[in-house]
């Protein structure tokens, strides 16, 4: 879809976060990430010094900076936590529906609507740069030399990055089809063509009760998320009467907003695990002076293939 002048290119992960998730993944984690993942990001932390400066590089609302902020207040450590990202994050709302967090929240400097590419802070300045499932939306080429300038000598940049081979690439080209799916159906021409005036209240609803009787059969074999997701609107909008309907003129364009938000994030996700295929992708970082000392596979409940990890080292 192409940006209006009012649209920022990362207005629907601004979205996203806005609705208060604090994962990529919500669907796989209630809470913070646990299990595999997070014992990999409290290896790193353990041999931080005392006290230690930490970035968190495309942060979203905080999910790995609070992993870092548990782990200090559970081993009595100091940590200085910075969190960048270049979306518009809340972790407002994740304290307003964590008050359990707001602790490990105080502890956590948040920079938002700053891509990585314009952060600024003094050279040689973290013990640890970090980032996960999100420093592969940077210009790499950009970035390297940014976050090794930043880094001490000695300090580690730990990644937790997408793979082509993950089970989450896995769901996300199913999510994919199911997009295709709803355009196939022309669920938001629709919407569109209703929010315009260009289509009256009886067609609307003939439509979308196609959409629903299309979808719903694969609904109840796989639970799909989007689908459950487009059957409880058009749901309530049956409900509603030709009033009804005009009075709810701002949900509908939220419905689309939400649709159009999520299918650019889906398409953001793909195009960064395409990126990852290269062997040679993280080369930018050994340009710039870091040495790749660590690499592997991480599977989360020993099972689920969720990603590949980096650790470099600056000389």
């Amino acid at each position: 879809m192409t940006n209006s002048p009012a649209q920022r290119p990362t207005d629907h992960w601004s979205d996203y976060w806005a609705r208060g998730s604090l994962t990529s993944l919500p669907d796989d984690f209630s809470g913070n990430y646990d299990g595999e993942i997070a014992a990999f990001w409290a290896e790193r932390f353990k041999s931080l010094p005392e006290p230690a400066r930490i970035l968190d590089i495309c942060t979203g609302n905080g999910a790995l900076a609070l992993l870092a902020a548990d782990h200090a207040i559970s081993q009595s450590r100091t940590f200085e936590i910075t969190a960048v990202d270049a979306a518009r994050i809340r972790p407002d709302l994740i304290a307003e529906g964590r008050p359990d967090l707001a602790n490990a929240l105080g502890r956590i400097r948040f920079v938002p609507d700053t891509p990585m590419e314009a952060f600024q802070a003094p050279a040689a300045h973290f013990d640890l740069a970090m980032s996960q499932y999100g420093i592969e939306y940077c210009d790499q080429a950009a970035v390297a030399p940014i976050i090794a300038g930043l880094l001490k000598p000695g300090a580690e940049l730990a990644l937790l990055c997408h793979a082509s081979s993950s089970d989450m690439l896995k769901t996300m080209q199913g999510e994919l089809a199911e997009y295709q799916r709803l355009d196939a159906l022309g669920l938001v021409r629709t919407l569109r063509a209703w929010l315009k005036d260009q289509l009256d209240s009886s067609r609307l609803r003939r439509q979308l009760a196609r959409v629903a009787q299309a979808i719903y059969p694969d609904y109840q074999a796989r639970r799909s998320p989007l689908f459950g997701f487009v059957l409880q609107a058009i749901n309530q909008i049956a409900r509603l009467d030709e009033r009804g309907l005009r009075q709810q003129h701002d949900q509908f364009k939220r419905f689309l907003v939400q649709l159009e938000s999520g299918r650019q994030r889906l398409d953001d996700m793909l195009r960064v695990n395409r990126l990852l295929e290269a062997d040679d992708w993280h080369q930018p970082y050994l340009d710039a002076g870091l040495e790749l000392v660590d690499q592997g596979d991480l599977f989360y409940r020993q099972q689920h293939h969720v990603g590949r990890w980096f650790v470099f080292c600056k000389a």
